[in-house]
């Protein structure tokens, strides 16, 4: 049996083949409910875009997409971060990459409760509107990524370690272990870690392992009442912080899921006076620019964004360029650096 064609789609529909790829290329042109039954019709025959009209095309789009695997929309989420670092900055590391090589870049959405959206995201290759894909996911699973390989579309995973695709992945273990050692190595022995939650669960189980493994080399027990688990979100820092200090034995050091989350965690010990450093020693991820001017300024651990950028771009071009086979794969580890700050000055005699 042939590949299905958007003819057989049209045909399981009840629509024409041109609403079809409407569906495929502009859906918010199409009514909900038609865009309905026609992704419901694709799901039922296994269908996904076919890669020939990229063969017609006479020359590259020099266009390539920065894809966001989201989670499932609600009512009061209106933008949503990207899974693994600071969406502004590295949208901006890429548009300035992108433009020093003359491709245009575009971004777009992929969630998870819409079925349809694989596919869709799919086509912006097979229909040549761009040359490849940069996607950022929580999860290894993704069914986008799944997609992808399956096609032999090129793209490149920012961020996460998937097995068998192109990626840029930073020291996540790594950096959480020099984090842990610094603050045991000058004088905290009860080292609390906000986690994160299940959202980005790859990234925030590395963490902790840096974070277990650390504790284990300084011989200070692992304790479960010092871990908390929180959203990504200053808001989650503050919350999760003021459950610490609301326990029987609080930290002397916290060592937060990000920068986002560290801010809230300095602003719960401000309004619960409690001193950063003398009593508290606080450690984000990320080193965002307002890190520094935070009060007192926040040791953080800097991401080579640009570098984790260019590499991706880099190879993501070869693919394209067919200089690099799709299964000659660029896996790339990136080391972080900690950069200290007020928040973990020790304490002088």
């Amino acid at each position: 049996m042939g590949q299905t064609t958007i003819k057989d789609v049209a045909r399981r529909a009840g629509f024409s083949f041109q609403t079809v790829s409407l569906v495929l290329n502009h859906p918010e042109k199409v009514a909900r409910t038609t865009r309905a039954t026609i992704e419901a019709a694709m799901r039922d025959l296994d269908f996904v875009p076919s890669l020939a009209a990229r063969a017609l095309r006479k020359k590259p789009s020099r266009s390539i997409a920065c894809v966001s695997c989201l989670g499932p929309e609600t009512a009061d989420d209106g933008s949503d971060p990207l899974p693994e670092t600071d969406p502004g900055l590295v949208l901006q590391a890429f548009a300035q990459v992108t433009d020093q090589h003359g491709y245009t870049l575009i971004h777009r959405r992929c969630r998870s409760d819409d079925p349809g959206s694989p596919a869709r995201i799919a086509s912006l290759v097979s229909e040549a509107r761009v040359d490849g894909l940069v996607v950022f996911a929580e999860r290894r699973d993704d069914p986008l990524i799944a997609l992808l390989q399956a096609k032999r579309f090129p793209f490149v995973v920012f961020g996460l370690d998937v097995p068998g695709a192109h990626c840029a992945v930073r020291a996540d273990r790594d950096a959480v272990h020099e984090a842990v050692a610094y603050l045991a190595r000058t004088g905290s022995r009860a080292i609390g870690f906000l986690k994160g939650d299940g959202r980005r669960l790859h990234t925030a189980s590395e963490r902790f392992r840096g974070y277990r493994d650390a504790l284990a080399e300084a011989g200070l027990p692992p304790r479960d009442d010092l871990v908390v688990p929180c959203d990504w979100t200053s808001g989650g820092g503050y919350r999760a912080t003021l459950d610490l200090l609301d326990r029987s034995a609080r930290p002397d050091a916290i060592v937060a899921a990000d920068d986002r989350v560290a801010f809230g965690v300095l602003k719960a010990l401000h309004d619960r006076v409690v001193a950063v450093p003398g009593a508290i020693r606080v450690v984000g991820f990320d080193n965002l620019a307002q890190g520094a001017y935070a009060i007192p300024s926040l040791t953080s651990i800097a991401v080579p964004t640009l570098a984790m950028v260019r590499f991706a771009f880099a190879t993501l071009a070869a693919v394209i360029a067919g200089t690099r086979a799709p299964d000659d794969l660029a896996r790339a580890l990136f080391p972080t650096r900690l950069v200290l700050r007020e928040s973990t000055a020790t304490r002088t005699p």
